[in-house]
């Protein structure tokens, strides 16, 4: 995949289990502790396929998600809706020869997806890397 600012994933080998990596991805209420962009993150119910939730980043609005796919212990993707398209956020794992891999590839879609990698794309594309190392620290203390 090429990268540019509306879609750009990034990953990371992280030295424990799948499962570690797993309940770490999923525990929605705790995102803020390695996600450096947000605030607060809320989950209104189980993990699981159309459950809405609510995230708060330190800049913008509060912003409105769903969980749209979950191939359990492999990835899950969620979207916020925008107008005219929607942020879309995919987490996996891949094992290779004993070793965790964990990906974030995020998209803008719609309309409107080059307006919003350049207004917000840039930013995030930035603190990408940040973000998965502290996920990893986090992660690998499990």
């Amino acid at each position: 995949m090429k990268q540019s600012n509306h879609h750009f994933s990034f990953t990371i080998p992280v030295n424990t289990t799948a499962q570690n990596v797993w309940q770490t991805l999923i525990d929605v209420q705790n995102w803020h502790q390695w996600d450096t962009e947000l605030i607060e993150a809320n989950l209104e119910g189980d993990f699981a396929v159309h459950t809405k939730g609510t995230l708060i980043p330190k800049s913008g609005p509060k912003l409105k998600f769903y969980i749209s796919e979950i191939i359990l212990m492999q990835s899950y993707t969620f979207n916020t809706i925008m107008p005219v398209g929607e942020l879309v956020i995919k987490r996996s794992l891949n094992v290779e020869d004993g070793v965790v891999y964990f990906t974030d590839d995020i998209a803008f879609t719609g309309f409107l997806k080059r307006i919003f990698g350049f207004m917000l794309g840039g930013q995030f594309r930035k603190v990408l890397p940040e973000v998965m190392n502290k996920f990893k620290e986090i992660a690998e203390k499990k």
